[in-house]
């Protein structure tokens, strides 16, 4: 089942993320008392995104499992691989190479942050990432992609109890603080069992409690934002399980509202967010990139202090969404729509479907 309610809340993901970095690229606006507000905010938006990518990739890897009975676990295995790397990797090299010929001409990150080979950034294997900084997102879920990828090939009837161990090891890893973990045993991929609980939930049918959940979460991911600014360094500076329980909780009470409303139509986003929802790893990837390009245009064209800077900042989230919107139908969309990569996949070609009207424009949405 395609879920209009989750693409409408990537757009919100989105755009959460995005809103925290808008007033960064001028630097006169950073000391702007709404840049504290959307830096306290802003950053669950990458929560959100967890727990999300938790809900629908498991859903997808249960039925790869589902189909390996048929066709075979190693056919199934190459299914869901092949989807999930072309899903990331092709729009994320094209920005990345982009950004690679930007970084001389304007600032993408700043000076100071440690520089990794060029080569591990590409394949999301390290980070901080001096080309694209909201990149080290995309490192923690080709993780998850990976254990989803093995589980399928290992057990394809038993991928929940794969990634159960996994998590147990991740759990056990930061409660005895044997070592200081790296990606893919950090607590922070623990946010991926939030959204596999609630597809869980949704599979056995259970939409209880929906406005009661999503009130929760919302008010869990505000007293997270005060627990954020009331520390003051930011969540880097603190420990990563704080953030799992501050924003990454509040953010699974959220998507199970927003599916279990959707369940019980109640209420669902309209074609223009989920529109948008389409387009939310275009908008991650390129808006970053693109303020940077605007603030250095601002600067040169000496529109800075002629116009005020809020208009300047709320002026580059308003291009950031049709440069998204063009990336995804131009790039994204004829990638993952192609034949040559469902041949890739070993899939059979689709058949046109008749769908439902209200589901029509999102035949791609149960991808992440």
């Amino acid at each position: 089942m395609l879920y209009r309610n989750i693409q409408g809340l990537r757009a919100i993901a989105a755009l959460m993320v995005v809103s925290s970095h808008t007033f960064w690229s001028l630097e006169p606006l950073r000391g702007h008392w709404i840049v504290q507000l959307a830096d306290s905010i802003g950053p669950a938006g990458v929560d959100l995104f967890f727990v999300i990518s938790g809900f629908v990739v498991f859903l997808s890897a249960g039925k790869a499992g589902e189909k390996a009975a048929i066709v075979g676990r190693w056919q199934a295995f190459r299914g869901f691989a092949v989807r999930r790397v072309f899903r990331i990797y092709p729009i994320y090299l094209i920005a990345f190479g982009a950004a690679t010929l930007l970084m001389t001409k304007v600032e993408l990150a700043p000076t100071s942050l440690e520089q990794e080979p060029w080569w591990k950034l590409a394949l999301l294997i390290d980070q901080p990432n001096n080309r694209i900084l909201a990149a080290w997102k995309l490192q923690y879920e080709m993780i998850f992609y990976t254990i989803c990828a093995l589980g399928i090939l290992i057990s394809a009837r038993r991928i929940l109890l794969v990634l159960g161990l996994w998590f147990v090891a991740v759990f056990s890893v930061w409660i005895t603080g044997v070592f200081t973990p790296s990606a893919p045993m950090a607590p922070l991929v623990l946010e991926f069992v939030f959204g596999i609980v609630v597809a869980l939930l949704v599979k056995r049918g259970f939409s209880k409690y929906a406005v009661a959940s999503l009130g929760i979460g919302i008010g869990g991911i505000l007293l997270g934002a005060i627990v954020f600014r009331l520390y003051g360094a930011g969540w880097f500076e603190l420990p990563q399980m704080w953030r799992v329980v501050c924003f990454g909780l509040p953010s699974a009470f959220v998507v199970y509202g927003f599916v279990a409303i959707e369940l019980r139509s109640m209420w669902q986003f309209s074609k223009r967010w989920v529109a948008l929802g389409d387009s939310s790893y275009s908008l991650y990837l390129w808006h970053q990139m693109l303020f940077a390009v605007m603030a250095a245009l601002c600067v040169n064209f000496g529109l800075v202090g002629k116009v005020p800077l809020i208009a300047l900042a709320l002026s580059f989230l308003v291009m950031a969404i049709p440069v998204a919107m063009l990336s995804y139908h131009q790039i994204e969309k004829r990638i993952n729509k192609s034949d040559w990569l469902t041949r890739l996949a070993g899939e059979a070609k689709r058949k046109p479907s008749v769908a439902p009207a209200a589901y029509q424009s999102s035949s791609s949405r149960s991808t992440v």
